[in-house]
């Protein structure tokens, strides 16, 4: 059954793995609870259909389930890459998103998140039915915590750090890019070009390497970012490889740069996965944020995390200001600054998150 599956996915074209992959962990995960005793199922993906198998394990085996949600599972208002209209296959997949929350959510004996709007928007949208997360103790806002083993393990490996044979000090980002963080990137680049008009020689100092851009991404597609950089007149300092790599090498990569970018989306709930990473190397920090984000929220919070621009809905932070925070994190960039944030992270260490998770399985599993 599991090696069918698949085959028919294929056939049908569905490429995402989280459909491809459902039937056979369904039949995984059920042999593992039949063997041996499970007392709560963690479901944590960005995959969103996987999160189906919580409440049918529950209504075979009486498990209880907690899930994690990376993003919200489904957003009120529907729209497509580039503000164009939406396509059958955007509403289909908008409609599925809103029947996998109605199945898999209310029946959730917790619910984790990276961000509380994404638990206020479950409690607004359910706020009819009675469930079991909603109880003291079955919610968490969990981030995306940062391993500081994670970095001495690759810190041990041999590569070559600092900058590259061109003498350029590298600034790395790995993570989503095309017209999602276009408002986010483009920011960044009219704030270099206003730079790079007013003769400022750090511009031509730096190289920006861009990684992971695009899922499915294949050569001869556009590389969206770089687009966005060659619209703006700083092509030239940019190199953007959308192809898909792992989290050992994005670590690499981190280690191997003189600074460090993170992007955002207008989204007030959005946690950038590697913020608290990013930061916890020690690397200069220049982060490009929607203005009523949590995210942002940080920043703000805790100037030592590093420097950040803000775009509104309608509105960004004025392009004078964005090249005076821009130039002072060249100036760090250019320099190899090292900066010392583990006190500050220790909240949003691995240590801290794994204990924030054992006290929610320990409610759920005491209450059920």
């Amino acid at each position: 059954v599991e090696e069918y599956f698949p085959s028919v996915f294929r056939a049908l074209s569905v490429g995402a793995i989280g459909w491809r992959a459902i039937i056979p962990m369904l039949f995984a995960g059920w042999r593992l609870i039949r063997k041996n005793r499970y007392d709560v199922i963690y479901i944590s993906t960005a995959n969103i259909p996987l999160f189906l198998l919580g409440p049918i394990w529950k209504a075979v085996v009486g498990v209880p389930y907690v899930l994690d949600l990376h993003d919200p599972c489904y957003q009120k208002g529907i729209t497509a890459p580039g503000g164009s209209a939406p396509s059958v296959k955007h509403l289909l997949s908008h409609w599925i998103a809103g029947f996998i929350e109605w199945l898999s959510v209310p029946a959730a004996s917790g619910i984790v998140s990276v961000s509380p709007r994404y638990i206020d928007m479950l409690k607004q949208r359910f706020v009819r039915k009675k469930m079991a997360w909603l109880a003291a103790g079955r919610t968490a806002v969990i981030p995306f915590a940062g391993s500081m083993r994670d970095l001495e393990i690759t810190a041990k490996k041999q590569f070559t750090k600092g900058t590259p044979a061109d003498g350029k000090a590298r600034i790395i980002y790995v993570g989503a890019g095309g017209p999602i963080m276009e408002r986010a990137f483009s920011l960044i680049c009219r704030a270099l070009a206003d730079l790079r008009a007013e003769g400022l020689s750090l511009v031509d100092e730096i190289r920006i390497e861009l990684y992971g851009t695009f899922l499915g991404w294949r050569e001869g597609m556009p590389k969206h970012m770089t687009d966005v950089a060659n619209e703006h007149g700083v092509g030239d300092i940019v190199h953007e490889d959308p192809r898909r790599l792992t989290y050992a090498r994005s670590l690499e990569l981190l280690l191997e740069g003189s600074g460090a970018l993170v992007l955002g989306v207008e989204d007030a709930g959005y946690m950038p996965s590697k913020l608290y990473i990013y930061a916890l190397s020690g690397k200069p920090l220049l982060a490009s944020l929607y203005d009523k984000g949590v995210s942002l929220a940080q920043f703000r919070a805790y100037p030592a995390l590093g420097h950040a621009l803000w775009f509104g809905a309608s509105e960004a932070m004025s392009i004078v200001e964005a090249a005076r925070v821009v130039k002072d994190y060249l100036q760090e960039v250019t320099t190899n600054r090292h900066f010392e944030r583990l006190e500050l992270l220790e909240p949003h260490s691995v240590e801290a998150m794994s204990r924030r998770h054992a006290e929610l399985f320990e409610a759920v599993y005491r209450n059920q």
